[in-house]
C-alpha cells in the first residue's frame, strides 16, 4: 500500500514538473499583458475617472492586492491624488507598504505624502532613496502638482532649493525647481532672493539659447528643452517686474522674440509646442512694457510677432487631444486670441488708453498667483503707451 502511494506521489510530482513551467509562463505573460494594458492611454482615462478609480480600489481591497503589484498600487495612489481623495491615497500607501515593504513604488508614495504633510526630514530622506534608485515620480509631483507640496510656503521654498542644487538631477528638473521657486518668492514677496534666482535662471536660459536642440526638441512635455526655455523666460520676466528691472525685461522680450522666429514646427514636439503657446504669447506681448524711446518700434514688432504666433497656432495645432486626462487644462488658442485682441486695442488707443483696458491686459500677462503684480503691469503699460513710437 505504501509502495503504491509512493508511486502515485512520484507520478503526480513528474506531472507537476511537466505542467508547472508552462502554467507559470502563461500566468507571467497574462500579468505582463495586464500591466501593459493598465498603463495604456485608454486605461489612464479609465483609471482617472471616478468610476474606474472606485473599481480599481474596490478590487484591490477585495483581493488584498494579491492580483496586483507595487507599480499598479502606485497608479491607484496617483489617481487618488488626481481626484483629490487624499485619505484613499494614504490608505493605499499604507496597504502597499505592508504588502511590498521594499518596493521603490512604495517609497515614492511615502515620499509624496511626507512632502504634502510638511514632514521635511522624512521627506528629504525618502527623496534621497528615490534619487538613488533613479525614480523621479515624487520629484515630478512636487514640481508640477501644487497639491503635493508642503502647505507651508517656507517649507516649499526649502524643498525647491534642495532640488535645484542636486547634481544627480537632470538639467530640466533642476531648472523647473528654480522656476517653481521663482513663482514662490513672488507670493512671499522676497525681493532679496530675486537676484540669486535671476542669476541662476539667466545662466540656464543662455545655456538653452546656445543649444540648437532647443528650437527643434522632439522630447515630450516636461523634458522638452523649448518648453523649458519658455518657462524659464516666463519666470524671469515676472522677477523683472517684481524688481522693476527694465534691462532684464528687455532681455526676456528679446529671447521670446528670437525663439518664436527660430522654432522648427516640423521637428518640435507638437504637444509641447501647444502647451508652451500661452506663455510664449505672454512673452511676445512684453514689448508693450518697454520704452519706445529706447527700443523704437517694439510695440509694433511685438504685435506683429504675436499675430503671427496666434495665426500659426490656429492653423498648425489641434486645440485639444481627444483622450481626456491627457489634455492640457488651459485652452491655449482661446487665450492667445484674447491676448491678441487686447493688445491690438492697446496699440490703437495709444496715449488715450483707459486704466480699465490696461488692467484687463495686465491680468492676461500676469501668470503668477501674486495679484499685486497685475497692478504693476497695468501702471507700467499705461506709462509706456503715453510715449509714441518713432
Amino acid at each position: 500500500m505504501k509502495e503504491q502511494l509512493s508511486l502515485h506521489l512520484a507520478a503526480v510530482k513528474r506531472w507537476l514538473k511537466r505542467v508547472a513551467p508552462p502554467i507559470f509562463a502563461l500566468l507571467k505573460a497574462l500579468n505582463q499583458w495586464r500591466e501593459r494594458l493598465w498603463a495604456s492611454p485608454l486605461a489612464y482615462v479609465w483609471r482617472n475617472s471616478h468610476l474606474g478609480h472606485a473599481f480599481g480600489l474596490a478590487l484591490f481591497r477585495l483581493t488584498q492586492g494579491r492580483l496586483s503589484s507595487a507599480s499598479t498600487s502606485y497608479l491607484i495612489f496617483d489617481a487618488s491624488l488626481r481626484l483629490h481623495r487624499y485619505q484613499q491615497a494614504s490608505w493605499m500607501a499604507d496597504a502597499a507598504r505592508r504588502r511590498w515593504p521594499d518596493a521603490i513604488d512604495v517609497v515614492a508614495m511615502q515620499c509624496t505624502l511626507a512632502l504634502r504633510a510638511g514632514a521635511l526630514p522624512e521627506a528629504l530622506a525618502l527623496l534621497e532613496h528615490c534619487l538613488f534608485a533613479a525614480d523621479y515620480r515624487a520629484v515630478d509631483r512636487v514640481l508640477f502638482r501644487t497639491g503635493s507640496r508642503p502647505r507651508d510656503l517656507q517649507q516649499s521654498d526649502e524643498v525647491f532649493r534642495w532640488l535645484s542644487h542636486r547634481a544627480d538631477l537632470d538639467l530640466t528638473r533642476r531648472s523647473y525647481a528654480l522656476v517653481a521657486d521663482a513663482y514662490l518668492i513672488l507670493r512671499l514677496k522676497r525681493v532679496a532672493r530675486a537676484p540669486e534666482l535671476v542669476s541662476a535662471l539667466e545662466a540656464m536660459a543662455e545655456r538653452l539659447r546656445s543649444d540648437r536642440a532647443t528650437t527643434c526638441c522632439p522630447q515630450s512635455n516636461r523634458q522638452n528643452l523649448g518648453k523649458l526655455y519658455v518657462s524659464i523666460s516666463s519666470a524671469l520676466y515676472h522677477l523683472a517686474l517684481l524688481e522693476g528691472d527694465m534691462p532684464l525685461l528687455a532681455r526676456c522680450w528679446q529671447r521670446f522674440a528670437d525663439f518664436s522666429r527660430a522654432i522648427d514646427r516640423d521637428r518640435m514636439n507638437a504637444d509641447a509646442l501647444f502647451r508652451m503657446s500661452s506663455n510664449l504669447g505672454r512673452g511676445l506681448a512684453l514689448g508693450f512694457l518697454l520704452d519706445p524711446r529706447q527700443h523704437g518700434t517694439v510695440r509694433s514688432d511685438a504685435l506683429t510677432l504675436l499675430n503671427a504666433w496666434t495665426t500659426a497656432n490656429a492653423a498648425g495645432l489641434a486645440p485639444r487631444r481627444r483622450i481626456r486626462g491627457r489634455t492640457p487644462q488651459e485652452n491655449h488658442l482661446l487665450f492667445l486670441k484674447q491676448l491678441q485682441n487686447r493688445s491690438e486695442e492697446l496699440h490703437r488707443a495709444g496715449d488715450a488708453v483707459t486704466p480699465q483696458a490696461c488692467r484687463h491686459w495686465a491680468r492676461l500677462l500676469n501668470h503668477s498667483s501674486e495679484g499685486s503684480l497685475t497692478d504693476t503691469i497695468a501702471a507700467l503699460v499705461q506709462r509706456q503707451l503715453n510715449e509714441p513710437e518713432p
